[in-house]
């Protein structure tokens, strides 16, 4: 049997479109193997965020061919879209690049292998096969993407927009995933229901941009209530908001109870002319406002943020600002990154940069509040009674499991017999801060949990 390997960079929705051809493999018969193991298959999709981004990539590709050189690697995703030259420049025929727009041929792929007898021995006919036969897909191929079993997470989600029609100064992606565009709610519902039926417990509704949502004349919002009003039990997980997209017709959408109290604001900066410089469009005022709206319907949500260090013109005084409306809106958690130049982007023209030690020393000092608002915020959880979802793979301990909160806690969860199996939803009460809980965010515990009956 042919094995196949999956290393999944950025965001969620690259997530859901890995778990979407691990699906369509593993139906095919194809063994699926943790990365590094070996696997006849390699495929890597790429992230173009920042240039990190992709010299991890260029990393994880020259690794994973110099440890198994009788393999095949495929790289796909966001860099393979844009830089596609110079990802082939690092190796030989072994490695096939997929761009980022035809990244949905790679469903079709598992196919081929089982038509061809799943063989390894004849890998280099099957490739050549597959890659002879495909067509330049369609644009509306970016929903195929539509896992209904999962294989990396414990919880489902549901791709219900690709793209973003923004033009933000420093953002490379819109490049690479073109304008947005939406799958039709009421195939969304459907894929919903399929979700449901199969047992999940909750579904993270994913996208580039997924307040551009548009079905007809349907936004967000009403999406989110059609979704909850046709369905009976899953409840619904906003992966990231825009400011701008937080309206009062989004703030009655998310009160409903089965809208787990979890948000991840792209707030970017807290000072407003370095708004205007990345072309956002919202201002300080409008960041406070989303928080207390949102605070206003949930009972003490988990309420995060991105924060870009060292734009183009940022002083010592903007990213003050920055700061102190981060520790005013005390957000549970940062994600802080230093601006990085991004190729055919606005801002990639600008000459005021700031060094780089200084974005860095930014960026400490941000995460270390987020640290700090994130120790809050599992303190101030201590006595929460909430669901929690229960983790795939190794239990941590004998009679242990860990757990995601229906207010994103990784919680450590003590039992008397068998943990529940990986995707159960448990209800639990939540003990107070894991020992040596320090913030910050990852595969850490963050606090201890009572199972309840």
């Amino acid at each position: 049997m042919i094995s196949v390997s999956f290393f999944t960079l950025g965001c969620k929705l690259n997530q859901l479109e890995s778990e979407s051809i691990a699906a369509a493999c593993t139906e095919a018969g194809c063994t699926l193997l943790p990365w590094g193991s070996g696997a006849h298959i390699n495929i890597i999709n790429t992230c173009t965020v920042t240039s990190k981004a992709e010299q991890k990539a260029r990393r994880v590709i020259r690794k994973i061919l110099k440890e198994n050189p009788a393999s095949r690697v495929i790289v796909t995703g966001c860099y393979a879209q844009l830089d596609g030259a110079s990802i082939r420049s690092l190796a030989d025929e072994r490695l096939l690049v997929i761009p980022g727009g035809r990244k949905s041929i790679l469903l079709d792929l598992p196919a081929y292998i089982r038509d061809w007898g799943n063989s390894p021995d004849k890998l280099s006919l099957i490739l050549n096969d597959w890659l002879a036969s495909s067509l330049e897909p369609p644009r509306e191929d970016a929903f195929r993407f539509n896992a209904e079993d999962f294989s990396f997470h414990s919880r489902a989600s549901l791709k219900i927009q690709d793209g973003c029609s923004n033009a933000c100064a420093y953002c490379r992606v819109r490049l690479a995933r073109g304008g947005s565009i939406s799958l039709d709610a009421g195939e969304a519902l459907r894929r919903l229901r399929i979700l449901e039926e199969r047992g999940y417990a909750e579904a993270v509704l994913t996208g580039i941009n997924i307040n551009q949502y548009r079905s007809g004349g349907l936004l967000l919002p009403g999406l989110i209530e059609y979704l909850i009003g046709n369905t009976e039990r899953i409840a619904l997980r906003i992966s990231s908001t825009e400011i701008n997209g937080v309206t009062p017709d989004f703030i009655r959408a998310i009160a409903h109870p089965r809208v787990q109290p979890h948000f991840h604001l792209s707030v970017q900066s807290g000072n407003g002319d370095v708004l205007r410089r990345m072309r956002r469009s919202y201002g300080p005022e409008d960041i406070r406002r989303t928080a207390e709206q949102i605070r206003a319907v949930k009972d003490d949500p988990f309420i995060a943020c991105d924060i870009i260090c060292g734009f183009p013109g940022e002083g010592e005084a903007e990213f003050r600002d920055t700061y102190e409306l981060c520790e005013e809106l005390d957000f549970s958690w940062i994600h802080a990154f230093p601006y990085s130049p991004r190729p055919g982007t606005e801002a990639y023209e600008f000459t005021d940069s700031v060094p780089e030690k200084t974005a860095s020393e930014r960026v400490s000092r941000l995460i270390a509040l987020g640290s700090k608002g994130r120790k809050d915020y599992i303190r101030r959880s201590a006595g929460r009674v909430t669901g929690a979802i229960i983790e795939k793979g190794a239990s941590p301990g004998p009679n242990q499991c860990s757990g995601i909160t229906d207010n994103y806690l990784r919680v450590l969860l003590a039992t008397d017999e068998s943990p529940p199996p990986g995707g159960t939803r448990v209800l639990c009460r939540i003990a107070g801060p894991w020992k040596g809980a320090a913030g910050g965010a990852g595969d850490r515990i963050d606090a201890r949990a009572v199972l309840l009956p």
